[in-house]
């Protein structure tokens, strides 16, 4: 009987966004167990506020051997069942018998939501499950709603991979078109400022970069988003693990991996190029793959817009 579950959840926090789904097949087929997340320290936060997640334990891979051996040590024996997303030596050094499988075949073109779920079919064979939930306390609540937003028009174009931000002039476009229609939220961290430069003094546009955590940005999108527009970045995961309608927009990576899977989404990306994806850290080429014209993302947030009032 299964009744102490753990999850090494990846390093990055938008790759462990994509793998919340994980969490939620595992609480949904083992109600009764205690589930501990093993998070980095750019996820411990976000995970501490997790509704399924009973403990969160912190690993940092820039530890020194003996801390990392102190680590196992610590846990041996203590688990049923572990989820390794990361594909770790862990479940052995653990001594977990019931564990995903170490020999790991995928095509690049799989989706990394389906990727993680397909490790653990056999562990946890039913597939109706419910999502889970980041809390926040009553203040933080407060501070949000006294923002008054009914519904907004999410930006999230920056990120930390420079050839995957959408460039600035064109994002002015677009949001220019919308400040007299809906309010704008612009998200992003606060070395994302001056990528965004005049685009935060705009009426009709509301500045939360570097005002947010993770845990914040969930609650924001949950209760306020009509609609998001974001590159292949952590928000982005965020909203459609959500379920909420996205414009994403799709250079260097490849959106077959990682394309937003909520309803009413859309994938912008210039096809008819023929480095793509090229997955490189560096461009050549002027990133001229992340140059989408303006109005063909107007014309898709519009459209979302327009399906969403005829509901």
């Amino acid at each position: 009987m299964v009744k102490r579950i753990i999850i090494n959840f990846p390093t990055n926090l938008g790759d462990a966004i994509i793998g919340l789904p994980v969490l939620d097949r595992l609480h949904s087929n083992y109600p009764k167990a205690k589930i501990t997340v093993i998070a980095s320290p750019g996820t411990y936060d976000f995970f501490v506020h997790n509704t399924f997640a009973d403990q969160v334990i912190l690993f940092d891979k820039s530890w020194k051997l003996r801390v990392k051996i102190k680590f196992c040590f610590c846990l041996w024996g203590k688990y049923d069942l572990i989820a390794d997303l990361k594909n770790s030596f862990l479940p052995v050094a653990l001594g977990i018998g019931i564990r995903t499988p170490f020999i790991r075949k995928f095509s690049n073109k799989v989706h990394i939501v389906d990727k993680y779920l397909s490790l653990i079919c056999k562990l946890a064979p039913n597939k109706i499950c419910q999502r889970s939930d980041f809390t926040l306390e009553s203040a933080e609540k407060d501070k949000w709603d006294s923002l008054g937003i009914e519904s907004a028009i999410f930006i999230a174009c920056s990120s930390r991979s420079n050839i995957k931000q959408y460039p600035y002039l064109n994002l002015k476009e677009v949001v220019s078109s919308f400040t007299n229609k809906q309010k704008i939220i612009v998200l992003g961290q606060e070395q994302d400022r001056g990528f965004y430069k005049d685009i935060l003094a705009q009426e009709g546009v509301i500045d939360l970069v570097g005002k947010t955590s993770a845990r914040d940005v969930f609650y924001l999108l949950k209760r306020h988003a009509s609609v998001l527009l974001g590159v292949d970045s952590s928000i982005t995961h965020m909203a459609s693990y959500l379920d909420l309608p996205v414009v994403c927009l799709f250079g260097p990576t490849s959106y077959e991996r990682s394309y937003p899977r909520s309803k009413d989404s859309i994938v912008l990306r210039k096809e008819e190029l023929d480095c793509l994806p090229c997955e490189m850290a560096k461009c050549n080429r002027g990133n001229e793959c992340m140059n989408i014209l303006p109005q063909d993302v107007i014309n898709a947030i519009d459209k979302i817009l327009k399906n969403a009032e005829a509901k």
